[in-house]
């Protein structure tokens, strides 16, 4: 059963406010029922409602998850709790805030958790950040783009900081069971569900690869959607548009990406993999659990990964895999 797509409001104006909000896309992660697809800028914003209240950091983030929307609210709970919130029932100073704004097409009111958030429209430290990732989201029958264009928000004040990933190098790959990552130059299987969650992740990044892999990218649609490439091939080639460059070394790729400012990601063949192990990261990985005929084998990093932060499982068709990310 594939997963469902959830979006959700942090806030935090107590202490370090940025790494109270990373930590608690950490703490996420690490429950292995979730797994977080991308985040908005970070905005810093007035309090409203506290008097001499500090000025919250607030930012948006986009995940998938296999919990039904009330586990995910205890989940959001006790990550709350865990962080020190200490709640009130009146307005106060807070270390973070995690809120439930849209959760598929869900729909709920109750006491506990109502889906949407009510608050939505009303909220620009909310509808800023989410329009950043999600601007084509319907909620109650309306853009989030069309409402944002009617919304006065001067008194947001965009950061700079990174919300999420907070690596600069990461590597993604999709692995069989049996080790095969492609074969003949292509893909063995088709998840769709793996591939939106691959668009998600590297969108707004640079895209590092070697020929063969870049070549497979091209035949999706989707492919030079709000990324840069930078494509490892000894020979010359045409340019095909301006977030594209050729490099003729992985130290010639890296140093490039670098002057981008962007999140990197690794994106193959096999001897591009096992040449920057040592430089990346995180590695997010998805393991198909069945076995494939192909030529081509992702390289034996447990050494360079041997923690496993997080684990999410998801199903498509008849095919079970799991979304996997690990570190040093």
């Amino acid at each position: 059963m594939p997963l469902n797509q959830v979006y959700i409001g942090l806030g935090s104006n107590l202490g370090d406010r940025i790494n109270n909000l990373r930590r608690s896309i950490e703490l996420l992660e690490s429950t292995k029922a979730v797994i977080i697809t991308q985040a908005s800028a970070v905005y810093e914003n007035r309090a409203i409602g506290i008097e001499g209240g500090s000025d919250f950091y607030n930012g948006v983030i986009e995940l998938y998850t296999n919990l039904s929307p009330l586990e995910l609210l205890e989940c959001c709970q006790g990550i709350e709790r865990a962080m020190g919130r200490k709640k009130s029932d009146i307005w106060i100073n807070r270390i973070i805030d995690i809120d439930l704004l849209a959760f598929g097409a869900h729909e709920l009111e109750s006491e506990r958790l109502n889906l949407p958030h009510k608050e939505i429209f009303k909220r620009d430290f909310v509808l800023k950040p989410l329009n950043d990732i999600a601007d084509s989201l319907e909620i109650m029958g309306q853009r989030i783009q069309e409402y944002v264009a009617t919304k006065d928000l001067t008194g947001l004040k965009e950061t700079g900081l990174r919300l999420w990933p907070t690596n600069q190098i990461n590597q993604i790959v999709a692995v069989s069971d049996n080790g095969v990552i492609g074969n003949s130059g292509t893909l063995p299987w088709s998840i769709k569900e793996d591939w939106e969650i691959f668009l998600k992740k590297t969108k707004r990044g640079v895209l590092i690869m070697g020929r063969l892999s870049f070549d497979e990218m091209l035949k999706e649609k989707d492919w030079a959607d709000e990324r840069f490439y930078i494509v490892l091939s000894k020979g010359k080639a045409l340019k095909i548009n301006k977030n594209f460059e050729y490099a003729q070394s992985i130290e010639e790729a890296l140093v490039k990406a670098k002057s981008l400012n962007k999140t990197i990601w690794i994106c193959g063949g096999a001897a591009v993999y096992e040449k920057t192990f040592e430089v990346t990261e995180k590695l997010h990985l998805t393991r198909i659990h069945e076995h494939y005929q192909g030529d081509t084998f992702f390289p034996s990093h447990q050494e360079f990964f041997p923690h496993k932060e997080s684990q999410i499982s998801s199903k498509s068709a008849n095919l079970n895999y799991t979304f996997e990310i690990w570190s040093h």
